[in-house]
């Protein structure tokens, strides 16, 4: 034993004696790091650093901030090997702030020495500093020292959640606080009753921690030894989470415990189930003081002043809680804030103590229904109406903050109709209190589920999201049917987890019941989960057989009462996303849950939703429904001991029709809406038939106007979608005799029903939301800053205007931001640009990757990331100046788009590689490109989705450029579509495209070539694509181009061939239409978004710019004679600043912009040929198409004038 104590003693010398300090900089921090010896010290220079680093192994690695550089350090640990073992790391004056939920998060490891952690800001860890996930393996010793952690826990779980062994946790001189929505800071996640663990935490600062009051700052429940021991001292702990719960300093079985001289307010104490106690803490009243004397703890300052009592409670004589806040001072003087009234809002600090001269800030927060005011002092004098109000404090002062009252009123939402029960509708925002303040903007949004139809709202209208502004106490009904059904369950909530009633029952005595069973019959519980497979997000239950349990796996079982109905039909949605599940699963039924008989047999499919419709015989009463893997089946993909299986089910409903009695009536129509006679109809929207009892489909078709309208059967109505009418038109819904029965036969008699749309609604007057200018002019100087004041979850246009100017920045539109509309002043002088690519740490550009940590576009995608749906961009140039000014790559997005409906026009793309990602994954979402100019080298427009591009030009900017690189998922329509498109350049030998991987699709239509595009046109890359094809190709001059030579084999991956067609017929072509790939499900229509509204008609005016009223235009721009935006106005008169040349625009309720008018002005009197006056222009291209917008190349342009004159004249548009 001492040879080997010897030995190895003689190991860690040498060790030690080869340990050395390491300067390092970003650029070779993981190679230093993968190349550390035992001991080394990796001293970091400023800067941001990432990356994946695998946790230590059998040495001590430390990372250590070099001298007064501020490190930032977004790197994560991880470690999926046992064999890794006996390692430690060291953070020494590290920022630490990830973007991921774990920061050391170890799935597999061996042994650990100790985590040790000091002078460090931890910020932002969405759930775990520290977890491990495998057992019996030891970990040490956990340290923090002179730390601060905040804003950590947003998703939830325990700072330090391991399955190691833990030997000791200590936490000395540190800060913690806002740890709102976490759990406990230490908390065990396996049982070692033999593990006699040691937890010290002194001197520290807690404020804000623990989202419950089962949660503990050590919570060890019952997992370690009665020898334990719990160490607390001169800690100052104040609150919770939230105001409403306490959580514990400690929650043990056993073991035994010293507290001495912690203040603890508003915090559960020590519960220590047996063992010795011995508590000898503070409370504010022995320290003399109400309250905390901490300024401003929610954002992180709990300074505590040297005349405070708190400067010297701790057992020391010192400061009590964590030292760095203690501040001496010689010249002390308070300051009180209080709020009028109190109950109008929040101020802060209630009470400080600074020195005389000290800097100090104090902040107004309104509660709901006020506004903040002003800042008053003692004497009842306004000192500021600035929030927050800085100042140098020289005296003892009070300050009062001034809250007035807005006016509040109420929104109430009623339901009604036969599925009211089980209807749902959501505002956004939800009311405070019961009330909303007034101008606020509240969506209602009806909730689909797949029992009810939801028919209209009171006012007749049948969006199922409306917008309502608050400027008076309201009431909104919404009427619904119901599909008329037994049981359904689509699990909004995630308890109970097994043994669930349905979520909706048609009676109260049969609510049903959903459950999950072990392969012995046994049941247990499923996990909740929210899957979106197929771009569908559903709640749904998993089962989770483990592996070696496969072949007699868990099952789920749905019961339910059949009696008294007929047409049962089983319907349910079911999905996989592990290769642990078997390829096929077999629904099955029992009438006494022993013994059961087959349904039906499916295939599921991984990360894809399938939908299935089965269904159950009658008369069967009590039934017995099971989903169960066929065991003799393969498994969907790998899987071995370990694994689990993901089997998910979802939206399960039965549809029944009760059974009917003997009946021979006629069913009576009691009301439509649209009614009979209506002059109010919608150009799209829905026919309501309401009758006296239920009814089906008939024979006959129920027509509008010569068109067959598909209806939806509730209970008693029948809905009838329409869309694309007329304003302004007369129209006839004709139902035929027969055409709708009720459920025993009896025919409705038919009727035709007349009605009239509503003429086309003028929109309301308004500017635009936002101005953005970088000159400082407007609301913003920046794009992401109008961007990031974008109110959540919007239904309508939410419409910016970006005044000319270079935008250096990196843009990013989120998801909870839809129906955004960014309307530049020029296309060629509105600019969103910067420097990126995504190229790897040997490419060239690194220090602009997105991959690089030190980069400022690191953790991007592109320049413009659009993350959001319905958004609509217009005259602005999006350019990645890395790709532009290089003329080289790695690949560098200037716009990387994911959304749906997404529509662009006069925009240009700019890059040289990779321009532009349409980085779908939904395989139905739309994008719509008109008029643009998208320039590149290399794949610079590729990716996935249903995407029209027409009237644009791609200028290629190398010798044998390829175009696109598609990469389709399977279930994709129609693909790239290129309609009228002009492809030019300086260079030749192009392709079109080559296929990346899916099920490529790209289609080119009409196109003008200005190059030349290589004979076979299409270049091979990994596999086939499912169509490269083109139709009705010209050269510059309007003559046909040869595609006799286009490819028509293509290799495949597994190094065979392919035959693909090249060119379209006729008829194929014309499949491509606009309308075909954009409308969708919900007849999107994108190209209403720059209809264009007539150019202001200028009038002579001696003092005033001054025009006749533009139809529908919102509002007017104002542009002066040096191209700046001067106003925007609803008016029709203005008075100029200045002489010149002014340019008036029209805007429409999209914000996009009309013709310019001109008018000059000299010395006040404005002057205007109104000869010259252009009310509108129109486009033909060569082939006579007719288009409000130019062509790409030659435009036959007629300008009709105001004066009822006409004037044609040719054009080339680059």
């Amino acid at each position: 034993m001492k040879t080997k104590l010897l030995s190895s003693l003689a190991i860690m010398a040498v060790l030690a004696a080869n340990a050395a300090t390491v300067d390092v900089d970003t650029s070779n921090f993981s190679s230093a790091y993968d190349a550390a010896s035992d001991g080394d010290i990796l001293l970091l220079s400023e800067g941001a650093y990432g990356g994946t680093l695998t946790f230590p192994s059998a040495k001590t690695v430390t990372l250590k901030a070099a001298d007064g550089a501020e490190v930032k350090f977004g790197g994560v640990f991880r470690a999926n090997d046992e064999s890794i073992s006996g390692g430690a790391i060291v953070l020494d004056g590290l920022k630490i702030d990830i973007t991921d939920s774990y920061f050391i998060n170890l799935d597999k490891c061996g042994d650990i020495a100790r985590i040790e952690v000091k002078n460090c800001d931890i910020s932002n860890i969405a759930r775990c500093f520290l977890r491990t996930n495998n057992a019996n393996y030891s970990l040490s010793e956990i340290s923090f020292d002179n730390c601060i952690i905040s804003n950590c826990g947003s998703g939830g779980w325990n700072f330090m959640y391991p399955k190691h062994k833990v030997g000791k946790v200590s936490v000395t001189n540190s800060t913690l606080y806002n740890y709102i929505n976490g759990e406990s800071f230490f908390m065990p996640n396996q049982a070692y009753t033999d593990n006699d663990f040691t937890f010290v935490f002194t001197n520290n600062t807690v404020y804000r921690w623990g989202k419950s009051n089962d949660r503990a700052l050590c919570k060890t429940e019952g997992k370690y030894s009665a020898n334990s021991t719990y160490t607390f001292k001169d800690n100052i702990v104040y609150k919770g989470g939230t105001d409403a719960v306490k959580p514990q300093m400690l929650q043990s079985n056993t073991g035994s415990l010293t507290a001495t001289n912690n203040l603890v307010i508003d915090y559960n104490g020590y519960n220590l189930g047996s063992g010795d106690k011995n508590i000898q803490d503070l409370s504010i009243e022995d320290m003399g003081i109400a309250e905390l004397p901490f300024p401003a703890p929610d954002s992180g300052d709990f300074t505590i002043v040297s005349s405070s009592p708190l400067a010297t409670a701790s057992t020391t004589g010192g400061v009590l809680g964590d030292p760095r806040w203690l501040k001496t001072v010689h010249a002390a003087v308070n300051l009180t804030v209080t709020a009028s009234p109190e109950e109008g809002g929040t101020v802060s600090p209630a009470n400080a103590t600074y020195e005389t001269g000290d800097a100090v800030t104090a902040t107004a927060t309104a509660n709901y229904g006020y506004r903040f005011k002003e800042w008053r002092d003692a004497s009842g004098n306004v000192v500021s109406s600035e929030n927050p109000y800085s100042f140098d404090i020289t005296a003892e002062t009070a300050l009062t903050g001034i809250f007035t009252a807005v006016p509040t009123y109420s929104l109430t939402v009623a339901k009604e109709g036969d599925g009211a029960k089980w209807g749902q509708v959501n505002l956004t925002p939800e009311p405070v209190n019961g009330i909303y303040e007034e101008a606020t903007e509240v969506v209602a949004s009806v909730i689909p589920n797949s029992v009810t139809l939801f028919l209209y709202w009171e006012d007749g209208s049948i969006a199922p999201v409306r917008s309502v502004t608050m400027n008076e106490d309201k009431n909104l009904t919404a009427s619904f049917d119901v599909v008329p059904f037994i049981v359904a369950w689509d699990f909004p909530t995630q308890e109970p987890r097994g043994n669930r009633p349905a979520d909706y029952a048609f009676t109260t005595d049969n609510t049903g019941l959903f459950s999950l069973y072990n392969g012995d019959g046994s049941s247990t519980n499923w996990g909740h989960s929210t899957r979106t497979f197929s771009g569908i997000e559903h709640n749904c239950p998993r089962r989770y057989t483990n592996y070696a349990d496969m072949s007699n796996p868990r099952y789920f079982e749905a019961k339910f009462n059949t009696a008294g109905y007929t047409n049962i039909r089983l319907h349910f949605l079911a999905g996989a996303d592990n290769g642990c599940v078997h390829s096929k699963q077999l629904v099955q039924y029992s009438t006494d849950g022993s013994t059961y008989q087959p349904l039906a047999t499916f295939e599921p499919r991984l990360n894809e939703w399938v939908e299935k419709n089965i269904t159950i015989p009658d008369g069967l009463g009590s039934v017995f429904i099971r989903w169960i893997g066929d065991t003799t089946s393969e498994f969907m993909g790998s899987a071995k001991d370990g694994d689990t299986e993901g089997f998910y089910l979802a939206d399960i409903v039965v549809y029944a029709d009760r059974e009917s009695v003997n009946d021979t009536e006629a069913p009576v129509l009691l009301g439509s809406s649209p009614a009979d006679g209506s002059n109010s109809a919608s150009a799209k929207g829905s026919f309501v038939l309401t009758f006296n009892e239920r009814v089906k489909a008939g024979t006959g078709d129920i027509t509008l106007n010569g068109t067959t309208l598909d209806g939806v059967y509730g209970s008693r109505t029948v809905t009838l979608p329409y869309k694309g009418l007329e304003y302004g038109t007369a129209y006839t819904l004709n139902i035929p005799d027969g055409a709708i029965t009720d459920m025993s036969g009896n025919a409705f008699a038919g009727i035709d029903i007349n009605f009239s749309t509503m003429e086309r609604p003028v929109p309301a007057k308004r500017v635009f939301d936002a101005v953005v200018a970088a000159d400082g002019t407007g609301n913003y100087t920046t794009v992401q800053a109008a961007i990031d004041a974008v109110p959540d979850n919007r239904i309508a246009p939410w419409i910016i205007f970006i005044k000319n100017g270079e935008y250096e920045e990196l843009v990013t539109v989120p998801e909870s931001k839809p129906f955004i509309h960014l309307i530049g002043q020029d296309r060629d002088k509105t600019i969103i640009s910067f420097w990126i690519n995504n190229g790897g740490a040997t490419d060239k550009g690194w220090e602009y990757s997105t991959n690089n940590p030190a980069s400022a576009a690191y953790g991007k995608s592109g320049v413009f990331e659009l993350r959001a749906s319905d958004f609509y961009a217009e005259n602005i140039s999006f350019i990645d100046s890395y790709g532009v000014e290089t003329k080289n790559g790695p690949m560098g997005q200037a716009m990387n788009s994911r959304s749906d409906r997404a529509s662009f026009n006069n925009c240009a793309f700019r890059s040289f590689q990779d321009t532009w990602y349409t980085n779908i994954q939904t395989p139905s979402y739309r994008h719509y490109i008109n008029n643009c100019f998208i320039e590149g080298a290399v794949d610079f427009f590729y990716g996935q989705g249903e995407i029209y591009v027409e009237n644009t030009t791609f200028n290629l900017v190398r010798d044998g450029s390829v175009i696109t690189a598609p990469g389709h998922e399977p279930g994709t329509e129609y693909g790239y579509v290129f309609d009228r498109c002009t492809v030019e350049s300086a260079y030749s030998n192009h392709t079109y495209g080559r296929a990346w991987h899916g099920e490529p699709i790209a289609v080119w239509l009409n196109t003008t070539l200005k190059t030349t595009i290589k004979p076979e046109g299409w270049s091979t890359w990994h596999i086939a694509p499912k169509l490269f094809a083109e139709f009705n190709t010209t050269d510059s001059n309007g003559d046909p181009v040869d595609l006799t030579n286009r490819r028509t084999v293509y290799p495949t991956d597994d190094n065979g061939e392919v035959t693909r067609q090249a060119i379209l017929s006729d008829e194929e072509a014309a499949r491509y239409t606009y309308e075909n790939v954009t409308a969708g499900t919900d007849d999107w229509n994108p190209r209403k978004y720059f209809e264009e509204v007539a150019a202001p008609a200028m009038n002579a005016n001696t003092s005033q710019l001054s025009w006749d009223e533009s139809p529908y235009a919102i509002c007017y721009v104002i542009i002066d004679p040096d191209e700046k935006v001067e106003a925007f106005t609803t008016e029709t008169t203005y008075t100029p600043a200045q002489q010149g040349t002014y340019t008036i625009k029209a805007v429409n309720e999209y914000g996009s912009l009309s013709q310019p008018s001109y008018i000059k002005i000299n010395t006040g009197i404005a002057s205007i040929d109104t000869a010259n006056q252009v009310e509108k222009t129109v486009y033909y291209n060569a082939q006579g198409i007719f288009s409000t917008t130019p062509f790409t190349g030659l435009n036959i342009v007629v300008e009709y004038m105001y004066d009822g004159s006409t004037k044609t004249s040719k054009k080339m548009i680059k």
